[in-house]
């Protein structure tokens, strides 16, 4: 009797999406590693970047931005203020909420990283006619399940079916 098993065929690693995903996720974080360093985190980053972008916004508006849950972020945030790069308060219109601004010296490290983090970005796609990188994104984005490259906003966010 042949077992149930025998019948399955493996995966295929190189013909399946998410491990595909798992390692262009690995290889992003090595690029950040080797090009940014271990002061700050991609995710920290993206905190700084939408800080430095929208001005100060309250900390449960940038994780909604940077796409991230609310432990990651306030774990990210107190990071941050540990490192003197963002100063959180009391939000005066919910008691409840903490606003998130950048320090002097979080914008003089904003303008630091920033094009170390385009380098990591101009790596991660130097694989990639310069012609391809518009569709790349929209791929991108469209397995993220984000709606288009305007959408900005996480009301526009639409996670994947399950």
């Amino acid at each position: 009797m042949e077992s149930l098993t025998s019948a399955l065929a493996p995966h295929v690693f190189s013909e399946t999406p998410g491990h595909l995903i798992r390692l262009l996720y690995q290889r992003h974080n090595s690029v950040w590693h080797t090009t940014v360093g271990d002061s700050i985190t991609p995710t920290q980053f993206a905190i700084l970047n939408v800080v430095y972008s929208d001005g100060p916004s309250t900390q449960h508006e940038i994780s909604l931005r940077v796409r991230t849950d609310t432990s990651t972020m306030a774990q990210a945030a107190a990071a941050l203020e540990r490192k003197n790069l963002i100063k959180r308060s009391v939000n005066p219109a919910d008691k409840r909420e903490r606003r998130i601004a950048l320090t002097r010296a979080g914008r003089r490290e904003y303008a630091q990283l920033l094009p170390k983090a385009d380098e990591v970005q101009r790596i991660l796609f130097e694989a990639l006619e310069p012609d391809d990188h518009p569709s790349a994104l929209a791929l991108l984005r469209n397995l993220a399940g984000i709606q288009s490259a305007s959408a900005s906003r996480a009301d526009q966010f639409e996670p994947p079916a399950r």
